[in-house]
């Protein structure tokens, strides 16, 4: 399961980087884990963390950029 934090963190950074809207960037992770969770259940919400965390990292080095 480790394996899917890593991928779920980049792709928050991923959404962090080319989505710029913050509303926009949060409906796609909200989407994202209502489709993980529809494939996997429970796990969905550990997807919406690492989502969040992955965003929120990019952000937070934009922001010193």
């Amino acid at each position: 399961m480790l394996f899917y934090a890593f991928i779920f963190i980049g792709l928050g950074a991923v959404l962090g980087l080319f989505i710029k809207n913050k509303q926009n960037a949060l409906v796609a992770i909200v989407a994202i884990s209502v489709v993980w969770g529809i494939v996997w259940g429970p796990w969905a919400i550990a997807a919406l963390i690492e989502l969040l965390i992955g965003y929120a990292l990019v952000g937070g080095f934009k922001e010193k950029a």
